[in-house]
């Protein structure tokens, strides 16, 4: 299949224009608390950036079109965050976590603009991505900002700091059971473990926080996932795991959570695995990947995973479902089709699977305008 290219000098001048004003504009934070467009703003223009390359040339400027939509729809979505103040503390990576931990917006906001223009995305990724992967505020999905930067460097790293400030908003919101958990046990039983999960509905609210709190509650992650625990283990076949039943999940089970909690599904898991030995430990990775696959498989799933996953053809190839979610105003289309494109580039055995799931996701959208 095509491989995902985000080489700058391909990028004519024209469209490197339009994503560095995009990019300036969406790393600076909103004042209001993040809602779910502004959220999402950083990771959709990273994802956008990164299926450009896969969209067929005719339909290229109206995908840079929906850049400059998103950027003028995020500077007309609230007021910015006051210019930060210089730092008043040494500006280095425990310096900015100690005040994400604190709560201290403001602060993080300061150390943030100060500390990330000074290092690389895989400095940054390894200083911070293992306190920042179990927060489950910026509705658990820092680990797919700091997975999009490590693809492409040309994306400043400035677009965390709306990310770390949401974090910072509630900081005692994460993934935490596996912490008292240290025996060392087999992630081979990682697809057994996510077939067994308990079809509990969903807790009232279809939040991240929430989801992820009733898979922490006692009896629930720590049985399932717990034996499962290791430091040594086959990352690779763990994520392509998680992948796997997300995208079968999108194909096969309540289409009514296709926008949005399959799609979750597959994106925050994938994050997670990927960063593991990029500044999260393999543990982390296992741990909170592991509890985002069965946090979503007990909300939403009404139909049992299969006793073994199958692969099937792909309905349509990458540059009509990259154009299609480029074309889309959706962030969530956006996210999960390069997701499924990059799963389908770490596990092409299923690579049909995913191409699959992508397909359903635009059908779903052409079906609900």
């Amino acid at each position: 299949m095509t491989k995902l290219s985000t080489r700058p000098d391909s990028r004519p001048d024209a469209a490197r224009a339009i994503i560095e004003r995009a990019a300036a504009a969406l790393s600076v934070p909103k004042l209001a608390p993040a809602n779910s467009f502004v959220l999402h703003a950083p990771l959709e223009l990273m994802a956008r950036v990164q299926l450009l390359p896969l969209v067929a040339p005719a339909r290229r400027e109206a995908a840079l079109a929906r850049i400059d939509w998103l950027a003028d729809g995020y500077e007309a979505s609230g007021a910015p965050v006051p210019a930060p103040a210089p730092a008043d503390e040494p500006v280095d990576a425990a310096a900015l976590l100690r005040a994400v931990a604190g709560g201290d917006q403001a602060r993080v906001d300061a150390l943030a603009a100060a500390w990330l223009p000074q290092h690389s995305a895989p400095a940054v990724v390894g200083a911070i991505a293992e306190a920042l992967v179990p927060a489950t505020a910026a509705a658990g999905h820092a680990p797919i900002g700091l997975a999009q930067l490590l693809r492409d460097p040309t994306m400043p790293l400035m677009l965390l700091r709306g990310p770390l400030r949401a974090i910072a908003s509630a900081p005692d919101w994460r993934v935490s059971w596996h912490e008292q958990v240290t025996t060392q046990g087999d992630a081979g039983g990682l697809y057994a473990a996510l077939r067994a999960a308990p079809m509990l509905g969903r807790p009232g609210s279809d939040f991240i926080h929430p989801l992820m709190t009733q898979a922490q509650q006692p009896g629930v992650a720590d049985r399932l996932l717990g034996p499962l625990l290791a430091d040594r283990y086959d990352v690779p076949a763990a994520l392509a795991t998680v992948t796997r039943v997300a995208a079968w999940s999108m194909l096969h089970d309540d289409p009514e959570q296709a926008p949005y909690g399959w799609t979750h599904a597959l994106t925050m898991p994938q994050a997670v695995l990927s960063l593991a030995g990029a500044g999260v430990r393999a543990r982390s990775a296992l741990a909170v990947g592991a509890t985002f696959a069965l946090g979503f498989r007990l909300a939403h799933g009404t139909v049992e995973l299969p006793d073994r996953i199958d692969t099937v053809a792909a309905p349509a190839g990458v540059a009509e479902l990259a154009g299609a979610a480029s074309l889309h105003h959706d962030a969530h289309l956006v996210k999960y089709t390069l997701a499924c494109i990059r799963a389908a580039e770490h596990d092409p055995a299923y690579c049909g699977l995913y191409l699959a799931a992508a397909a359903s996701l635009a059908d779903w959208w052409h079906a609900h305008p």
